[in-house]
């Protein structure tokens, strides 16, 4: 990121001096966005009635000089730029807001959007130099300072909020222990989870029981004995070799890296159309469950790079029976020739291999939402094949300037030509979580897409992959009990393997597992509301409750409390005396 001088601004990351190659002028900061009185005329009325002031949006204007320097080719080339750096012509970007921030107060971000952009005047005939102005609106007009994190403890908390405006309270709770109900007093306001009263709470049932909860920090509990794994099966042509490992950095199991790549065995170079890689099989199951839940989580992208690009990898997690039969799959793939990635989770009968017809149905299946589609021209690259003798015919002259014609045998390289897609979507580099729950006849699912940055979930389903569904086997063919879990991580050649051309493959990772045993409970009595370790998010910012990544409804609110400017008093409610709480937020400015 480039330095951000007293002079410059920043939007959506562009520097103005660096990136728009301008210089910005004196900005004068509006004092306040647009009012409008709202008032009622009331007939024989002395005056009238009044019913409150509408503030809607801020308006900015920046305004900037471009230096040419007396060269008309270096004002066209700077106003192109300009407009193709502010400006967009992707369907997928309109309704998106940035962040502007100034040189001259670098803390404190504008939310908002570019709705001109003026014609530019020149400064002098001849000279080339012309100044102009960007006409900058912010739909919600308060600004925001650096957010502020801190720990929270149960009981009451004294918080100061700095800046001049309300703010939106977010709190993130890990508890210690299985909680029955949590929620958080603020400013006259009450929010929370579970049931409030204490004869309700006396009543809770558990409606699961833990029985794996692997944070994936050591193979130990998983092999990939030949006789272990023969019956995962998965779709399409396949042969299972090589070998995974756990990346203790981050505690994901992964394909082992070796000093050639990634270990996906041997892969050979004659243009199969089949998949190679590790498989393993978990063995910390000790029984096996009729009812049941499994959460689990997958990560897959690809390394920028022309032949990068067109790399092929398969990260699958396989619900298994107590025989290590395949009983249902949730996976991501990419598709030949840079395509967008798919995802998809199924459920099947014991021995199914997963092709067309046999025995399967698909919950999911699809490339995520269309608004993070983007589709680049097609890239043709050009691969060495090899050589090949080509006769050439060679004149001149001799001494005496007679004509001479010489045929003589030359090597010449040979080439083929390969498509690079360069499709991009929101599962191009995905970390995609799935709940799956079977409870008798219905199956019940969602597969989430979680922030690398974050570790947190993604609210927006126009642009990330935010999925559920329900379904009812009511010819009960998919009643067989859960027994175990698989683990594949694939790759399939392409072009340049054939013709040994560097490449680096996907990387891939299994993030997760955890599974429950689904218990029988009354129906009319309350739940707990999460387990011991579960991540439990209260975002009053973009009015939302997660349990685990989970979007759940508060059973008692008054509205989304909020932060006001000065000392407030914020008080936990529940079991959680141990329990991690954290709070964040963004002071603002009116």
């Amino acid at each position: 990121m480039s330095v951000l001088n007293k002079n410059d601004f920043e939007y959506a990351g562009l520097n103005s001096r660096d990136d728009l190659q301008a210089i910005m002028g004196a900005v004068t900061l509006p004092s306040a966005p647009a009012m409008a009185e709202q008032a009622t005329d009331i007939p024989a009325m002395y005056g009238n009635q009044f019913n409150g002031m509408d503030y809607t949006s801020r308006t900015i204007s920046i305004p900037i000089t471009i230096i040419a320097r007396g060269s008309q080719d270096k004002y066209n080339q700077i106003m192109h730029n300009l407009s193709g750096l502010l400006l967009s012509d992707d369907p997928s970007d309109n309704g998106k807001e940035y962040p502007l921030v100034f040189g001259f107060e670098p803390k404190v971000t504008y939310w908002g959007h570019i709705t001109a952009i003026s014609d530019p005047q020149f400064i002098n005939q001849g000279t080339w130099d012309a100044t102009l102005t960007i006409t900058f609106v912010q739909s919600d007009p308060r600004a925001t300072l650096p957010q502020v994190e801190k720990p929270l403890n149960n009981g009451l908390n004294t918080i100061t909020v700095d800046g001049t405006a309300r703010t939106e309270p977010v709190i993130q709770v890990i508890p210690k222990r299985d909680l029955k109900y949590i929620g958080f007093s603020l400013n006259g306001g009450q929010f929370g989870l579970g049931p409030e009263s204490p004869g309700d709470q006396a009543t809770a049932v558990q409606p699961y029981t833990k029985v794996v909860d692997d944070p994936l920090g050591t193979m130990a509990m998983w092999t990939n004995d030949a006789n272990a794994i023969s019956n995962m099966k998965t779709g399409e042509a396949y042969t299972y070799q090589g070998h995974s490992e756990i990346k203790t950095t981050t505690n994901v199991m992964r394909p082992a890296v070796t000093s050639a790549g990634y270990d996906f065995g041997t892969i050979p170079t004659t243009g199969e159309d089949r998949w190679y890689g590790p498989a393993y099989r978990y063995t910390g199951m000790t029984n096996s469950l009729t009812d049941w839940r499994v959460r689990t989580g997958i990560h897959q992208f690809k390394y920028s790079g022309t032949h990068n690009g067109r790399a092929m990898g398969r990260v699958e997690v396989l619900l298994l029976d107590p025989n290590g039969n395949t009983i249902g799959r949730f996976g991501m793939r990419d598709m030949a020739y840079g395509a967008k990635p798919m995802a998809r989770l199924q459920i099947c009968e014991p021995g199914s291999t997963l092709e067309y017809g046999d025995h399967y149905t698909d919950l999911y299946y699809g490339s995520g939402p269309a608004g993070s589609f983007t589709n680049k021209p097609d890239q043709k690259i050009q691969i060495k094949t090899g050589t090949t003798t080509k006769t050439v015919t060679k004149y001149g002259r001799s001494k005496s300037g007679k004509v001479t014609k010489k045929t003589v045998n030359e090597t010449v390289d040979t080439y083929t030509t390969v498509v690079n897609k360069e499709e991009d979507s929101a599962l191009a580099g995905a970390w995609l979580v799935l709940d799956i729950t079977k409870r008798g006849q219905v199956f019940t699912w969602s597969i989430t897409q979680y922030s690398t940055k974050t570790g947190r979930p993604f609210l927006d389903p126009n642009i990330h992959m935010l999925v559920h569904g329900t379904y009812v086997d009511t010819q009960n063919k998919y009643q067989t009990a859960l027994g175990g879990i698989g683990s594949v991580f694939l790759k399939h050649p392409i072009t340049e393997d054939k013709y040994k051309i560097a490449y680096r493959n996907p990387f891939m990772s299994m993030t997760d597992l955890q599974i429950w045993q689904v218990n029988k409970v009354d129906t009319t009595k309350p739940t707990y509301i999460a387990n011991a370790g579960e991540e439990i998010v209260m975002d009053c910012e973009s009015d939302t409750v997660t349990v685990n990544g989970k979007l759940v409804p508060p059973v008692w609110s008054t509205d989304f409390p909020k932060l006001k400017p000065g000392v407030n008093g914020l008080s936990m409610i529940g079991d959680l005396d141990d329990a991690q709480i954290t709070l964040k937020y963004l002071p603002r400015i009116l």
